[in-house]
């Protein structure tokens, strides 16, 4: 990467912010920076100086793009087409562009074109520029660029780590929504997830497809198979809204005749500023009024309790039944786990391609269903990070593939069986 001249004085060169002893070749993310110096260099050039230089800066490259039947443009065309701009500053703003590598200069034709790297950052900024207005903007970009990457045939694992960590901070907000028990804070997060459903549903299709059709390495397919449960399981999140709106509407309270119930008085108490809340409640509280000394409705409670109900308090027998003995625990059971344990012995002994039948259909429909279910958690990161059976499982070096059809098997009590294959990985 080229050394820019810094814009403050004050800036530390690079090795100054490295802890002794450490150098940037040992910073692995540190070295992929560097060796995307030339695009880096582009973004710096037009995004350095002050808002209006920017401004200024992508207005002309942008005019100047947006010519594809005559990508070259003479100094005369450009003065002409950028009569609204100083002439003056027009040139300087040209001359920048030229020394940043943005701009080049074709002395035998005497004309301007942009370079590579401009059109890279225009590409960039274009797709910026169309994202949806809202919080969760970045879903729908980051989304693109897996599209974008899957399409080519090379998939970003930056990209994937990003979008699964975007799905599990969706995941977390809906399900502290639920949670809180709050009507208007689950309305808020099925507002929000109306809003992301169509790109959740987009960015399943892509990660299926890398999943089906994609040469992935190993820490890709993990991360893709992550994603595609994450999906699965925010796409599940209308149902449980659902579910838990109409528990809360069960609870709320009718105002007489007049067709509103509680639910809509708090929305509308939502909408209240400060000063109009404090003038609804100004005399909703007070002192409690002057009451007579007795009152007859009172002395026929107080009479009721003392001729009735402490005498059936009284005789009630509240005598706790005598402590029994422990059951002893100390021989567990393991038999509901002899099949799983036998499972993933046999996996592991998989050394060839082996078909999906021959490795789920085995002991009748409820056995084979088991072992079908449990081929789902092989590659899961998060079971391979629990301890026991299950974590064995999922740490097999073997990788499930699902075609969409169906094969007929006839034996065990099965009739048909998803067609597919089971793979050893080759290890790295």
């Amino acid at each position: 990467m080229e050394n820019l001249a810094p814009d403050n004085p004050d800036d530390l060169p690079l090795d100054q912010y490295l802890a002794n002893g450490v150098r940037e070749s040992d910073v692995h993310a540190l070295m992929s920076l560097r060796g995307a110096g030339a695009m880096l260099n582009a973004f710096i050039m037009v995004f350095r100086g002050s808002e209006t230089d920017v401004l200024i800066r992508l207005l002309v490259m942008r005019e100047i793009g947006n010519r594809p039947d005559a990508p070259r443009w003479s100094p005369q065309e450009l003065t002409q087409h950028f009569s609204y701009l100083d002439s003056t500053k027009l040139n300087t703003v040209l001359s920048r562009l030229k020394d940043f590598g943005l701009l080049l200069w074709d002395q035998e034709d005497r004309t301007y074109q942009l370079s590579g790297a401009a059109r890279v950052t225009l590409s960039a900024l274009a797709n910026v520029l169309e994202l949806p207005a809202g919080d969760d903007a970045d879903l729908a970009y980051i989304t693109s660029q897996v599209a974008a990457g899957q399409a080519i045939g090379r998939p970003s694992l930056e990209a994937l780590n990003l979008l699964l960590t975007k799905y599990r901070e969706l995941q977390k907000e809906f399900e502290d929504a639920v949670e809180s028990g709050s009507e208007f804070r689950i309305r808020q997060a099925g507002a929000k997830f109306n809003a992301v459903e169509a790109t959740v549903e987009k960015g399943t299709e892509i990660i299926h497809s890398l999943l089906v059709g994609g040469k992935l390495e190993d820490a890709m397919y993990r991360n893709a198979q992550a994603i595609g449960q994450a999906q699965s399981r925010l796409l599940r999140m209308q149902a449980t809204f659902q579910r838990n709106l109409h528990q809360l509407e069960l609870q709320n309270v009718a105002l007489a005749s007049s067709g509103l119930s509680s639910s809509d008085v708090l929305q509308w108490l939502r909408t209240l500023d400060r000063i109009r809340l404090a003038a609804v409640g100004e005399d909703s509280c007070g002192g409690m009024l002057p009451l007579p000394f007795a009152m007859s409705d009172l002395m026929v409670d107080v009479a009721e309790y003392e001729l009735l109900e402490r005498e059936r308090v009284a005789q009630e027998n509240t005598v706790l039944p005598p402590p029994c003995d422990t059951p002893d625990t100390a021989e567990v059971s393991n038999e509901r786990f002899a099949a799983l344990d036998r499972y993933v012995d046999q996996l592991s002994q998989i050394q060839t391609a082996l078909p999906l039948s021959d490795a789920v259909i085995n002991g009748g429909y409820a056995l084979s269903a088991y072992r079908l279910s449990l081929l789902s958690l092989i590659g899961d990161v998060e079971s391979a990070e629990m301890r026991g059976r299950i974590a064995d499982l999922a740490r097999l070096p073997l990788r499930v593939t699902l075609s969409g059809e169906y094969e007929s098997v006839a034996r065990d009590g099965i009739a048909e069986v998803s067609r597919g294959t089971i793979t050893p990985q080759v290890a790295q």
